[in-house]
């Protein structure tokens, strides 16, 4: 079911602002009585306001409304929404429930019909809560509210899919379609052309005539495989837009999508991020408590690093080792970051099904947070590493050649990302981390002795160039999930909505990344036209020369 459920009655908008901070013990009780409202109340009954207050919370208001103004079927609606709303704010227990509590993908296959189903009916006055299985919440109904869906809404739903003489026909003509050697797919569009069915429901029809063995077995389009997919996956991420990827692949735009969609979930599951958790990870409320410090939500590392090796000191000018100041900022966002990894872990094996959808945007962008994390530990670090190894060659760091000052680099980079890698595991360093003396002592013992690290005359060398993936060794998953920090100063300068959806999705003002949906929500966009011009606006920054 769709998280929000709209209201349409002002009173039971007013009802639900009053509840806005009721206790889950409450709202549980009214979410209860909303469900089984829908069922008892009569369609064309009408009701009072102060009627639906006190039948949804057994009190009696006396600000409600006492005049008989309110329609059944308007109630029974607006009870369904209510149900659904503050069952999300107190989730319901499986029995609780009348009947028990039935997933809704279940209750889908009982009825024979789809979710998508399901949510339509819903209008109807079929009402779903969501109710805690085990450790995650769900949506789903009630065993009286799915004996009553039967009864009222599919024993009495108008369907021409049921006629067996319509599916004969159907079946006759596809029979000389299929001789002439067409596929399943192939075979189901010419018959939807030539009888005004829907594809859908030929597709269905030809499936069981395959089965009772009125048809011969139709060839299916062959699945791409693993380099075909990959293919498509890279130019996507590129910025080619869907009709561009699918040309190739002689496949429509949606089976595109879904193509490149299965892609980022597999890709997404070779990830091996294995963090334990901590005991206040399974608390309700652990998003909201760990991912709120300030800064864990404003202040993270936004900037792509020097590419030159003297820029990135002036950048993260090495520092005198010794008690680092940011340790409570530090401490928190290593938190964060464990948390963030931990919860990416179970929204990565959540993903289910051919199309993962929105789960994998939800991931993808829990992905690019703790990188941002991350990244601004790292630099937080760099500055106690880059000083120790100045200290080992007493002079400075911009005297060494030019193969040395890039190794020392690379070094003191490895040397902050291991710290913050272990202190973010580590339940004692977690608590109180000194981030930059670790680092400094990991790269001293990871340089003793080395030869290109002597002290000597400054090198007149040229400027050294830094390898191009350096800050990304240290976030490894952004290799699938990148940051794309090099298009933020463009997207600045763009000023366009689909900019600002980039910005958002990306990260790049500082704050943390947001899916799709959240960002156009942000916006106040609608997430669909928000997905289409940030698509836009990414190839158009893309497409910018380089050093403009």
């Amino acid at each position: 079911m769709p998280p929000r459920a709209r209201l349409r009655l002002s009173a039971a908008t007013r009802l639900d602002r009053q509840l806005e901070f009721a206790g889950a013990d409450a709202l549980r009780r009214h979410a209860l009585r909303a469900e089984s409202l829908v069922r008892e109340i009569p369609r064309d009954a009408l009701v009072s306001e102060a009627w639906l207050v006190e039948r949804l919370t057994g009190v009696r208001s006396r600000d409600a409304d006492t005049g008989a103004t309110l329609v059944g079927q308007a109630v029974a609606m607006d009870s369904a929404a209510l149900a659904l709303r503050w069952s999300e704010r107190g989730p319901l227990r499986p029995e609780d429930l009348p009947g028990g509590a039935i997933a809704l993908e279940e209750a889908a296959r009982r009825m024979g019909v789809t979710v998508r189903s399901l949510q339509r009916w819903r209008r109807q006055g079929l009402v779903s809560v969501r109710v805690r299985f085990g450790r995650s919440v769900r949506s789903a109904i009630s065993g009286e509210t799915l004996a009553w869906a039967q009864r009222e809404l599919v024993a009495k739903r108008p369907t021409r899919t049921r006629d067996p003489a319509r599916r004969e026909r159907l079946v006759d003509v596809a029979r000389s379609i299929v001789a002439s050697g067409a596929s399943l797919h192939a075979a189901s569009r010419a018959v939807a052309s030539a009888t005004g069915a829907s594809v859908s429901t030929v597709r269905r029809a030809l499936v069981a005539a395959e089965r009772s063995g009125a048809l011969p077995r139709l060839t299916r389009r062959e699945t791409p495989g693993a380099r075909t997919r990959s293919a498509a996956w890279r130019a996507w991420r590129r910025g080619a837009g869907l009709a561009e990827v699918a040309e190739p692949l002689a496949r429509s735009s949606a089976a595109t999508l879904r193509l490149i969609r299965r892609e980022r979930r597999d890709r997404l599951r070779s990830l091996r991020l294995q963090v334990p958790a901590l005991p206040t990870f399974t608390r309700a409320d652990a998003a909201d408590t760990l991912l709120a410090p300030k800064s864990v939500r404003s202040g993270l590392a936004a900037r792509p690093w020097p590419h030159e090796a003297r820029g990135f000191l002036r950048r993260f000018p090495p520092g005198v080792p010794g008690a680092d100041r940011a340790w409570a900022t530090d401490a928190q966002r290593l938190v964060a970051l464990r948390f963030l990894l931990w919860r990416v872990e179970r929204e990565i094996a959540a993903l289910r099904g051919s199309d993962p959808g929105a789960g994998l945007d939800r991931a993808e962008a829990n992905l690019r947070w703790a990188a941002r994390l991350k990244v601004s530990l790292v630099e937080n670090a760099l500055p106690g590493a880059l000083g120790r190894l100045q200290a080992m060659r007493a002079g400075p760091l911009t005297g060494l050649p030019s193969s040395a000052l890039r190794r020392a680099i690379v070094a003191a980079v490895s040397a902050a990302g291991e710290v913050v890698a272990e202190a973010m595991l580590s339940e004692h360093a977690i608590e109180r981390p000194r981030l930059a003396a670790l680092a400094a002592a990991t790269v001293e013992r990871a340089v003793a002795g080395a030869s290109w690290l002597r002290p000597g005359a400054a090198s007149r060398e040229s400027e050294v160039t830094l390898p191009p993936s350096l800050r990304d060794s240290v976030t490894p998953w952004v290799e699938w999930v990148p940051l794309r920090d090099d298009l933020a100063e463009l997207a600045a300068a763009d000023r366009g909505h689909g900019a600002r959806v980039l910005e958002r999705r990306f990260g790049w003002d500082g704050a943390p990344p947001l899916s799709g949906q959240d960002a156009a929500q942000r916006l106040g966009m609608d997430a669909r036209h928000a997905g289409k011009i940030a698509a836009e606006a990414f190839r158009r920054l893309r497409a910018v020369p380089v050093g403009r």
